[in-house]
């Protein structure tokens, strides 16, 4: 049984992963993913991200994912990738 206020997530990893986060000005400003799933992750910055704002997570090698700040408190924020991050990276196979 679902409790009251209980919202479904996918597993998430633990980690400690320096990326940036290119911020809706254009701004840049560095963050460490502190945890990890297919919907989303939590950052930690020394700069500021407002809720609702859209942002940029790159992630350096591994691509660059567009997201939106769903939280933020002091120095950490939570942000929920705008498509799973799996889908923007597998290949085509309808072909």
């Amino acid at each position: 049984m679902r409790e009251p206020g209980f919202i479904k997530r996918s597993p998430r990893v633990a980690t400690q992963f320096k990326a940036s986060v290119t911020d809706s000005d254009g701004g840049k400003v560095p963050v460490v993913i502190t945890d990890l799933s297919r919907e989303g992750c939590r950052l930690e910055t020394d700069g500021s991200l407002n809720i609702g704002e859209q942002i940029e997570i790159d992630a350096g090698r591994y691509g660059t994912y567009p997201a939106q700040v769903r939280w933020a408190l002091g120095n950490e924020a939570g942000a929920v990738f705008l498509a799973p991050i799996g889908s923007l990276d597998e290949p085509d196979t309808t072909a």
